[in-house]
């Protein structure tokens, strides 16, 4: 089965967002080991998640690897401090943080909740939001609602055409099966006077000979 081609770009989904995070971290985990293992590579993975959670893969340790880094930058005119560089990753897990509390509050806000704090231009806004929203989701439904109708219409059509064709059938072995009894009923006459002027013509034989 040939894969379809993946789009690169974010998946909108939250759901589906957070099962393809899973996914491809745990893909690429597994790859930073086994290139390790088989090539025997000193590889370094620094991974966080959107709700700032920390993973890591490192070989043979991390602090090896940043070391070595450091070096390489160094040489190559790219010198990165550690401790510069640990700033760097503390202020985006802060800059994760803060997105993640403003999307939660955005979301409570959604849902009607916590809205004591928001002022009267807020609510307006949040309420053109909802209603824009509502108008979006009440056109999907009644798009799948049409659509819903035009199948089981069609599904009406086949079973009604399949009906027909049934009758039919049953139609024509109606009419074999009179035709069948008809010939049964003559056969079985045409036995029965048979088997009576079978039965007459002794009679007459014995009445001839007496007289």
């Amino acid at each position: 089965m040939v894969r379809g081609k993946v789009h690169m770009e974010k998946v909108q989904d939250p759901v589906n967002r957070r099962v393809t995070f899973c996914k491809r971290k745990t893909c690429l985990l597994k790859k930073g080991k086994e290139l390790s293992t088989l090539c025997d590579a000193e590889i370094g993975l620094i991974i966080f998640s959107p709700t700032g959670k920390l993973y890591e893969f490192a070989s043979p340790s991390m602090r090896r690897i940043m070391k070595k880094y450091q070096k390489f930058g160094a040489s190559m005119g790219r010198h990165i401090p550690l401790d510069e560089h640990l700033e760097m990753l503390r202020l985006e897990v802060e800059n994760m943080r803060k997105r993640i509390t403003f999307l939660e509050k955005t979301y409570k806000h959604m849902i009607g909740e916590d809205l004591e704090s928001s002022n009267f231009k807020e609510l307006q806004c949040l309420e053109k939001q909802m209603s824009l929203g509502a108008r979006r989701i009440w056109t999907r439904k009644e798009k799948m609602s049409l659509e819903h109708i035009r199948s089981l219409k069609m599904k009406a059509k086949s079973l009604i055409v399949e009906n027909a064709n049934l009758f039919k059938k049953i139609g024509r072995s109606r009419t074999e099966c009179y035709l069948n009894n008809d010939i049964m009923e003559g056969v079985n006459s045409s036995l029965e006077t048979d088997a009576v002027t079978q039965q007459d013509l002794p009679q007459t034989n014995l009445n001839l000979a007496l007289s």
